[in-house]
């Protein structure tokens, strides 16, 4: 997503996603569609996912998976429907390129927050979580981090701003592709048992990747966008409250499997 990309669709007048308070769910879409330029990349979206879900998205290249999650994180808000959130929900989302700030390795920890809003001794302790107490010596150095650190460090670091700021909701845009299969595992399992209420959304294309989710989502290209054809649960599918706004998922991380298929998909489009 670039500036020009936010601006040709200011310009364009493309439709605005809504986005709202709701009880229940931890993120549930209705009818949500999401442009990019003149193009519906996403249509029709419906879907529910409470508390403590781990959902795995998929779909072949140019499907619109990366910006349905900038879109869910509110950074694409071109688009039509709603996305529902609770009052007060933290949320954070980690892109493939993890952005590491100027300055020292300790604001790059803590970002978006102060350098000093946590103790070294902290940031020391997750560091070592995440693969990273190489570089603990050297956490109130200025240096061009963004430089000196490889691609699968940034995405470790991305992880350890994970553990330091607790969300509730994580968004994973293909945030591990930097690293190898034994390293993906690891951090996923780690997310996994430290953070088992909150929410996590993952985008990748790793086969691995479903055996460390509790549900996985098939988005196919269509003609007119691409539709959520599959639902694909390795847990039971949850109870849903009654309640309109309570709409949503709840799993854990793997189980047993069932299946629901969209009827109204629509027949991808030719390559």
């Amino acid at each position: 997503m670039s500036l020009d990309e936010l601006e040709r669709a200011e310009i364009g007048r493309v439709g605005r996603i809504n986005r709202c308070e709701r009880k229940g769910a931890a993120l549930r879409l209705r009818n949500l569609s999401v442009t990019l330029d003149d193009r519906t990349l996403v249509t029709g979206a419906e879907v529910a996912i409470m508390p403590g879900e781990k959902v795995l998205v998929t779909g072949e290249s140019g499907s619109g998976k990366s910006t349905l999650v900038r879109a869910l994180a509110g950074l694409w808000p071109w688009g039509g429907g709603d996305i529902e959130m609770p009052a007060g929900a933290k949320l954070l989302l980690l892109p493939q390129r993890a952005y590491v700030p100027s300055g020292t390795l300790r604001r790059a920890a803590n970002y978006p927050e102060a350098a000093d809003s946590r103790s070294v001794e902290e940031i020391a302790n997750v560091l070592k979580k995440v693969g990273l107490g190489h570089l603990i010596e050297h956490l109130d150095e200025e240096c061009p981090w963004d430089q000196i650190l490889s691609g699968g460090e940034k995405q470790r670091l991305a992880f350890a701003r994970v553990f330091l700021h607790r969300p509730d909701i994580i968004l994973l845009d293909e945030a591990t592709a930097a690293l190898d299969s034994q390293s993906e595992d690891r951090l996923m399992e780690l997310l996994s048992r430290e953070f088992k209420q909150a929410t996590v959304v993952s985008v990748g294309h790793r086969s691995e990747l479903e055996a460390l989710h509790g549900r996985k989502i098939v988005l196919q290209r269509g003609r007119r966008g691409a539709k959520l054809v599959s639902d694909v649960y390795r847990n039971p599918k949850p109870i849903l409250p009654r309640e309109r706004p309570s709409m949503g998922l709840l799993s854990l991380w793997n189980s047993s499997l069932a299946r629901r298929t969209f009827r109204q998909a629509e027949p991808a489009s030719r390559m």
